[in-house]
């Protein structure tokens, strides 16, 4: 197999929890064109949050979202019906759910949309 065809030469290492301009998104379509993270396929961010942070209501017309609660407590609606994430348990999201959260104290969470809609968020 002549893996030539393969490299593409798009990919980037970093860190998920260093600072930066797009608010924790680290892969995702609101890169700069030649931005080897630019995709239209996923979004992922990392993000601390604090006691209190509150998530607002809002929903997904084309795009899924899975939070990944790392460390941390909070306590969302999916649709009214309350969950809870604890270290180590996620929350999927698929399409026209209503999801809103609060921080229950210091937390660390991954966020995962695909496919990269940036706009795609409905504020309630």
């Amino acid at each position: 197999m002549d893996i030539t065809k393969l490299k593409n030469g798009k990919y980037f290492q970093g860190k998920y929890d260093e600072p930066n301009d797009f608010n924790g998104w680290f892969v995702g379509s609101f890169f700069d064109v030649n931005h080897p993270c630019k995709t239209d396929k996923v979004e992922i961010m990392y993000k601390e949050h604090q006691q209190g942070d509150v998530c607002k209501p809002h929903y997904h017309q084309e795009k899924v979202e899975l939070l990944i609660m790392l460390e941390g407590k909070a306590k969302y609606k999916v649709n009214g019906k309350e969950v809870l994430l604890t270290n180590g348990s996620y929350l999927y999201a698929d399409v026209n759910n209503v999801i809103e959260g609060e921080f229950l104290e210091k937390s660390k969470i991954f966020a995962i949309h695909s496919p990269s809609l940036p706009n795609d968020k409905v504020v309630m």
